[in-house]
């Protein structure tokens, strides 16, 4: 019997909780994507590719979000000093995270982060901090991805933002991890 490849760990990825709302918000979107992309509003495609990526993600297509966002980088670029290119490069990060190129990943999350901290997107920061801090954990880099939920919680609660408690989890949940590991 051959020995099956080992499936890099997922920690606390996020699945829909209603995948037939998904699948109807990813058709919709799809639609909003392809109307922008016509009219030649590279803004909104850009918001509307970084909403499509994000949600083929969440619906473990991951392969089609990160083929789509390819071919709109170099516009994600160009509008770098809007959120929407901010949000597009958290999801592009994510989708490359569960295709296992994380080491890329890594790269376009800093950028995110960057962004956010150029730009003063603190709700996006915290989201970037809490996914890039996920990828982390995947990686066993778990000190950097403490740092990560840690700053994503000082950020969440000064926003007064309810997600407090998915950082407090991903902050449980790797303590738990790392004394299993110990």
């Amino acid at each position: 019997m051959q020995a099956q490849p080992a499936t890099p760990m997922e920690f606390l990825r996020f699945s829909a909780p209603d995948p037939d709302a998904l699948a109807i918000g990813i058709e919709e979107t799809r639609a909003k994507f392809a109307a922008a992309r016509l009219a030649g509003d590279m803004l909104a495609t850009v918001e509307h590719a970084a909403d499509l990526g994000s949600m083929l993600t969440t619906a473990r297509r991951e392969s089609e979000a990160l083929e789509l966002m390819q071919t709109l980088l170099a516009e994600a670029e160009a509008q770098a000093a809007h959120e929407p290119a901010g949000w597009f490069f958290n999801a592009y990060a994510t989708a490359l995270q569960y295709c296992d190129r994380r080491d890329e990943a890594n790269g376009v999350f800093a950028n995110a982060l960057a962004l956010c901290r150029r730009n003063g997107w603190a709700r996006l920061q915290s989201f970037v901090l809490q996914h890039w801090g996920r990828g982390l954990v995947e990686q066993q880099r778990f000190d950097e991805a403490q740092a990560c939920f840690m700053e994503a919680l000082d950020l969440r609660i000064q926003l007064n933002d309810p997600r407090q408690a998915s950082t407090r989890r991903a902050l449980e949940a790797l303590a738990e991890l790392r004394a299993r590991r110990a």
